[in-house]
């Protein structure tokens, strides 16, 4: 993929290729019955599982705010609980 990438902590603008990138996330859930129409669901997961994310951003005042590509977060992890009635 071609970005543009604007002079600032550069020296002039440019069309950098960026490597490829992919995204996948998986989510495991359970539910438990727990008092007639009460249940309980378990979950958690994983997001960005190949850890995909970009690696080369701008810093400092001259930066490029909008030289930004591929996922917007780092490997997550996650969990939660669900009740239901």
């Amino acid at each position: 993929m071609l970005v543009p990438h604007l002079a600032g902590v550069i020296d002039k603008d440019r069309l950098e290729k960026t490597k490829s990138f992919f995204d996948m996330n998986v989510k495991l859930a359970y539910t438990f019955s727990i008092y007639k129409e009460t249940q309980l669901e378990i979950n958690g997961g994983v997001q960005n599982i190949f850890n995909a994310y970009q690696s080369d951003f701008d810093k400092g005042a001259l930066r490029d705010a909008s030289y930004i590509y591929g996922p917007s977060l780092p490997r997550s992890y996650f969990a939660g609980l669900k009740i239901s009635f």
